[in-house]
């Protein structure tokens, strides 16, 4: 019996950035699916069923925080986790939550520290 890889949907208008993180991700075993465009994602996760969305904030159309609201009102997707991975925190903001508890992480993360925390959101540790 084989393991089920985890799936990410990835969210970046950047389309250089979404591609480097698919392949990122994908030599960590996650299977990716990337799209560009924000105004896809409700219709990627219906599709794919991802157990996470690492998601852009400012992209054109719908921001990041449209799309992740858009997520926690829809019936079915309302309990995806959303990492928001962006140019606009620090390093020393990585990781910070905010009301909704997603997770915000700067765009400059090396992809071993991304690949744990989207493991560490997926898979929280039990206390010992």
């Amino acid at each position: 019996m084989t393991e089920q890889k985890l799936k990410i949907l990835v969210v970046d208008d950047e389309a250089s950035i979404g591609q480097i993180l698919k392949a990122g991700l994908e030599m960590h075993g996650f299977t990716v699916r990337y799209e560009a465009h924000s105004t896809d994602t409700i219709q990627a996760c219906l599709e794919f069923h991802p157990d996470l969305v690492l998601l852009d904030v400012d992209m054109p159309v719908k921001d990041g925080g449209v799309v992740a609201s858009e997520l926690r009102s829809h019936p079915t997707l309302q309990r995806i986790p959303v990492i928001f991975l962006t140019s606009l925190v620090s390093k020393e903001e990585t990781g910070k939550r905010n009301a909704s508890r997603e997770m915000f992480l700067s765009k400059q993360i090396p992809i071993a520290e991304l690949v744990a925390r989207i493991r560490a959101v997926l898979q929280p540790q039990t206390p010992h």
